[in-house]
């Protein structure tokens, strides 16, 4: 009997070790809460484009698009740029490459191969990671042995339908893996969705030609589709980022759209609901999608009766927190585990992120964003800190410490620079503070060539917008070009088909215009031209949190002018924004908690002398009559430094007083600075100076006006006497 039971053990051992493997391995999914929010926290990278390994804080990412997790909780980043690696973030917390090196193609052991920008990311039963190599037009396959092979493609662009080996895609992004073990691609550039069965066969299921169709799979259209996601039914759902709109292939081969349809920012009900550029997309075992929507900076949340909520983002920027106060920058990809926790590829901030589901009861999940006011005198040491802002950016980080180029010809010669980052900017219809310039407005003729200034490389499935606008401009993977006609003349003709695809409507119109994510950009190689506004816009970074291409040492630019400060350019206001006008023997009687208002600009050598530019740094000193700092004034107290923009339209208002503008918009040029406030570090903080703190009596109070070269204004403009007095007006 003993002997009997012995045997019996053995026998059943293996099938009890599978069994309690599989369980270990397979927990039951997670319910996904239609009432909770995300909770988002940074995972790895350092806020910065590179490629250092080691503890997740402290390694870095080029350009982190696809995003994917197995069942052991390794997270996989496929990181394109100038990366073109396959990483691998531990459940421990380590950063490594799994696979690739150098931009290229090559398949064999994974040390040895090589991706050009890989995006998309799947991982199929067997735990083989499969790859949209995207500038390589192939679909990759990295095995358990660590040997990287090709899927499908052949390399060449084309749509190809056939052998997988023989097979043709055209930028493909997005992947997908069903439980039978088919591959979806999202075909980016042939606006087709593929499948590659597990014998090797490719075939188009739908799409092929850029438009909005719904219909049967076969006559439906799709415009960039960029994400693609599987559910246990066969539905396929499409990110489908050139519509705005996500889209659902029914297992019976009818193509509806499920969810947006058109640009907007709204949560909704289906169709009422509206995406920014969504493209990355992923299904929950129980029906539910959550997007990462590019544009908008934001994941959504899709349940299956089409209800679109903000999930975690309200805009772009950077922010571990919770719902609507979390910040991402330009997000591509999401993927979930089993738990329901999500990982995000946040592409333009060079993190990955963790986002937990929380249900929101009065506590953090809910809690509001609080005033924070910047109240002076200042009670302790003034802290600046730009090398803290996410992204981290830098002439050394950038490498353009030597002589950098201008994006005119000739590139290694002065231009006239007409705009710098922080003027006040309004909009059409006469408002004249709508935003913060956000980059340098460099001086051409219409129709003159613009040029890249760095090597640079498309990240985005869709850098370019308003074709024939005012607006027409390209975001490469750090530089944005805007006010030019992109890839084109002056007569709309197409000067680098190689690396600019027109589109064409039946008439032979110009309808779009197509730069495929990966495509690379040396320094000197033609963008386009410029249109009727005779300047191009050259912004470096993210629109949200730009860094100032001022300093960059711009070949032959040369500022020796100092800033000039307006006549009776100093003003002291009430909160109100009534200003102080009593004078007592020639002083100016203030009190209580005001606002100090500076009117000034700035000008550069060579410039038109009628050409006005806005201030780099502005601040102000409070001093007795003889000349000695008060109290907490021993320094200037710079509040103002364009290092870096703050994030939203609306801190042009925390910048500038009313009266604020410039000509483009039907205001005369004025730049009326109020320097209570700060702005500098990319953050925009209201503020006030707190007269009563400081007690009645005679002062003087000293401005500060300064340029990025040093240059500062002197002279008695600078000065304003005042008395303090402890009557409020």
């Amino acid at each position: 009997m003993r002997k009997a039971l012995i045997i019996l053990f053995v026998l059943t051992l293996p099938t009890s070790i599978a069994l309690l493997t599989y369980f270990l391995l397979n927990p039951r999914s997670a319910p996904t809460s239609r009432e909770a929010v995300g909770r988002v926290a940074t995972l790895a990278g350092a806020g910065y484009s590179g490629v250092e390994e080691g503890p997740a804080h402290q390694s870095s990412f080029s350009d982190p698009f696809g995003v994917a997790i197995d069942r052991l909780g390794n997270v996989f980043v496929a990181d394109g740029g100038d990366g073109n690696r396959i990483r691998r973030i531990t459940p421990s917390g380590v950063v490594d490459t799994i696979a690739g090196s150098e931009e290229g193609f090559a398949d064999g052991p994974a040390p040895e191969s090589r991706f050009n920008t890989p995006s998309g990311l799947a991982i199929d039963k067997s735990g083989n990671i499969l790859v949209a190599d995207t500038s390589n037009n192939r679909i990759r396959k990295i095995d358990g042995r660590g040997r990287v092979s090709t899927l499908a493609g052949s390399g060449e662009a084309g749509l190809k339908d056939g052998p997988a080996s023989e097979a043709q895609f055209d930028g493909p992004i997005g992947l997908a893996i069903d439980e039978d073990g088919n591959v979806y691609v999202a075909d980016t550039y042939n606006d087709a969705i593929r499948k590659i069965t597990p014998e090797g066969m490719v075939t188009t299921i739908a799409g092929g030609v850029a438009g909005y169709v719904d219909a049967r799979a076969e006559d439906a259209l799709f415009d960039t589709p960029s994400g693609v996601a599987v559910d246990d039914e066969g539905n396929i759902f499409v990110a489908d980022a050139g519509n705005d709109a996500i889209r659902k292939i029914t297992a019976q081969g009818e193509v509806m759209t499920f969810a947006g349809g058109g640009p907007g920012r709204q949560d909704g009900q289906g169709s009422e609901a509206g995406f920014d550029r969504p493209l990355g997309i992923v299904v929950t075992h129980d029906g539910f999608l959550f997007v990462a929507e590019e544009g908008a900076g934001r994941i959504r949340r899709v349940t299956p009766e089409a209800e679109v909520t903000t999930y975690a983002g309200s805009s772009p920027g950077f922010a571990d927190a919770t719902g609507d106060r979390a910040q991402f920058n330009r997000p591509s990809s999401v993927a979930i585990d089993r738990e329901g926790n999500l990982y995000v590829a946040d592409t333009q901030n060079y993190l990955i992120r963790r986002i937990n589901p929380v249900v929101a009861s009065g506590g953090e999940a809910t809690e509001a964003r609080q005033p924070d006011l910047f109240i002076q005198p200042p009670s302790g040491p003034f802290a600046t800190d730009a090398g803290s802002i996410i992204p981290r950016l830098s002439p050394q980080l950038i490498d353009t410490t030597q002589a950098f180029p201008w994006p005119l010809n000739p590139q290694d010669r002065w231009h006239e620079v007409t705009g710098v980052v922080g003027e006040a900017r309004g909009a059409p219809g006469g408002v004249a503070l709508h935003h913060l310039h956000s980059g340098l407005d460099i001086r051409g003729l219409m129709g003159e060539p613009v040029f890249s200034v760095i090597d640079d490389k498309a990240s985005s499935p869709l850098p370019t917008w308003d074709l024939g606008g005012l607006n027409e401009g390209i975001h490469l993977g750090l530089m944005t070009y805007v006010h030019l006609r992109v890839g084109r003349n002056d007569r709309d003709e197409i000067s680098r088909p190689d690396l600019f695809k027109q589109r064409l409507d039946e008439t032979g119109r110009l309808v779009g215009l197509r730069v495929r994510r990966g495509a690379r950009f040396r320094r000197g190689d033609y963008i386009g031209t410029l249109n009727r506004l005779y300047h191009v816009h050259m912004n470096c970074g993210p629109w949200n949190a730009p860094f100032n291409p001022i300093q960059f040492p711009l070949a032959g630019f040369k500022d020796t002018v100092a800033p000039t400060i307006e006549k009776e350019g100093i003003e002291v206001v009430s909160l109100s924004g009534a200003p102080f006008k009593e004078r007592r023997n020639g002083r100016l009687i203030v009190s209580g908690d005001v606002d100090l208002i500076l009117t000034a600009y700035d000008q550069v050598d060579g410039n038109l002398k009628s050409r006005k530019l806005g201030l780099y740094r502005a601040g102000y000193q409070l001093l007795k009559p003889d000349g000695a700092p008060v109290a907490g004034f021993e320094q200037p107290l710079i509040t103002i430094e364009f290092d870096r923009l703050p994030p939203g339209d609306e801190s042009v208002f925390t910048v500038y007083a009313p009266g604020s503008g410039v000509s483009a918009y039907g205001t005369p040029t004025k730049f009326k600075y109020i320097i209570t406030n700060r702005i500098r570090d990319g953050r925009a903080q209201d503020g006030l100076l707190r007269t009563d703190e400081i007690g009645p009596g005679d002062y003087i109070l000293r401005v500060i006006a300064e340029d990025f070269a040093g240059n500062r204004a002197v002279g008695e403009l600078t000065k304003l006497a005042i008395t303090i007095t402890n009557r409020y007006p």
